[in-house]
């Protein structure tokens, strides 16, 4: 009889392996979620966003108050890269170097800049979209450094170029001199010239009284 177990033991050690048991359920569970999560954000970042290069570029680096404004988007990655399309707000984010810091500033566009454009724009692996800023000319109306920054809806990076705008040049004043002549006339003063009657009658008078 001394060999039988309590009972009370037996309860005890059934009760530890269902909370052992319990355990390892739970930790199975954790582990295998946490692998799920692991994937789907690797399969996420895979099939989302692309990773590379995409540049941002403007033909020139100094503008004139008035010039048209383009500027590029070269997509050199391996996937799509898709930008929205807020017109009548202007393509790209704009800013401006005011008092030692990057101003974002704004412009809106016509009604009839917006007809017939696409809701997002989708530029395929090594091609390039090009646009201007023809339709937005409040933005680059003051002389001053210029930022655009290009933000697509699955590129992590932030493509962006700078470029300064200056003051039209004055054109130079023609200064027309008027050169006035003053011509001194001299009107020479007229001298009547003694009659010669007088002195013939002199003369003769003289003779007649010699040869008295």
């Amino acid at each position: 009889m001394s060999d039988l177990v309590p009972l009370t033991t037996i309860r005890e050690r059934n009760k530890l392996k269902r909370l052992i048991g319990w355990v390892l359920l739970y930790i199975l569970l954790i582990s295998i979620f946490a692998i799920a999560v692991v994937l789907q954000t690797r399969r996420v970042n895979t099939l989302n966003f692309a990773s590379g290069e995409l540049q941002l570029t403007t033909p020139k680096t100094q503008y004139t108050v008035g010039d048209n404004i383009s500027y590029t988007l070269r997509n050199n990655l391996s996937l799509p890269i898709t930008f929205v399309n807020a017109c009548p707000q202007e393509p790209l984010y704009v800013y401006s170097w005011v008092n030692n810091s990057w101003v974002r500033i704004h412009d809106t566009a016509a009604a009839s800049a917006c007809h017939n454009t696409p809701r997002n724009t989708v530029i395929r692996p090594g091609s390039s979209y090009t646009q201007s800023f023809a339709d937005w000319p409040n933005l680059f109306n003051k002389p001053g450094i210029y930022r655009i920054v290009g933000l697509a809806t699955n590129y992590t990076a932030i493509p962006y170029t700078d470029f300064q705008v200056i003051a039209k040049p004055v054109p130079p004043q023609v200064q027309t001199r008027t050169q006035i002549i003053i011509q001194k006339v001299i009107t020479p003063i007229y001298i009547p010239v003694p009659s010669s009657s007088g002195g013939g009658g002199g003369d003769s008078g003289g003779g007649g009284g010699k040869d008295n």
